[in-house]
């Protein structure tokens, strides 16, 4: 079972704007209309592999439903973001060389159907200190600085949710055992190191996209409080603020979309009763 906490606010975030996708709206498109070029990104998939993973979440939820995130990532600007994505988009060498960090386009996550959900959160106004500390996890191959896997250790927590999407073995569900998803552990431990707790709620070793939600929908009191005991070295904190649209909330797994037979198919006719022949005598 996974311990969390309960926030005591009696209200949601003000700060947390739902803004609704336009019909046909691209993500870019949608990121562009709210201004959105820095925070984290979150994102929630329809493809099996991220069902699976908003399911599992459900640990993370007072009401046990499924989470409507699958992903979260640092936006760099509305093209571009860092992230841990479990789809393997590089040599697999490299996982281990850029401490499975990647730099990934917003272009590849544009579908809405195949992404409906996505939000933007601002949890501090330093973007370059949570760069320079994300390229520290993440290392530069520009600059041949290594990635610091002892920081932590993101291709090691990729196995066992990669075992769990593929129903490899007996792997169990990992945030039951305190094993977070790569890529909000990734964030989580990029803002932890300038000084913000991102999910105030739940233990870091377990982070997770619903938990970095939750942390900004209900933990308000905690960051205004955060606010008045920053320190020198910190990032400066703030209450969480940003912009949200969920087009899908029940978790479905309805993508690719399922190709409907051609309505000039050939139907297969239904066999004819055989009908005795009446034997005549004589």
């Amino acid at each position: 079972m996974l311990s969390i906490r309960q926030s005591d606010a009696v209200s949601s975030n003000v700060s947390l704007d739902e803004v609704k996708a336009l019909p046909g709206e691209s993500n870019s498109a949608w990121l562009k209309r709210v201004g959105a070029e820095r925070g984290v990104l979150l994102l929630g998939g329809a493809s099996v592999s991220h069902f699976r993973i908003r399911v599992a979440q459900s640990h993370a939820r007072a009401d046990l439903k499924p989470s409507c995130w699958s992903l979260a990532g640092l936006l760099m600007g509305n093209q571009k973001f860092l992230s841990v994505p479990l789809e393997l988009c590089c040599d697999a060498a490299e996982l281990a060389q850029n401490n499975a960090v990647q730099t990934c386009n917003i272009a590849d996550y544009d579908d809405p159907a195949r992404f409906p959900n996505i939000a933007v959160i601002r949890f501090t106004s330093d973007t370059k200190m949570i760069l320079d500390l994300a390229q520290l996890v993440s290392g530069d191959p520009e600059t041949k600085k290594p990635a610091q896997r002892s920081i932590v250790d993101l291709p090691s927590l990729m196995v066992p949710w990669l075992s769990y999407i593929w129903i490899a073995g007996k792997a169990p569900n990992p945030l039951a055992e305190s094993l977070g998803l790569p890529s909000a552990v990734f964030i989580e431990t990029v803002y932890g190191m300038a000084g913000i707790e991102l999910t105030p709620g739940l233990s870091s070793a377990a982070s997770c996209p619903e938990a970095i939600w939750q942390a900004a929908k209900y933990w308000q009191n905690f960051y205004e409080e955060a606010v008045e005991t920053t320190h020198g070295d910190d990032a400066a904190k703030q209450i969480p603020a940003g912009q949200y649209t969920i087009r899908q909330k029940a978790a479905a797994a309805d993508w690719p979309p399922e190709s409907h037979p051609s309505t000039q198919s050939v139907l297969v006719e239904p066999a004819k009763k055989r009908t005795k022949k009446k034997q005549t005598i004589g």
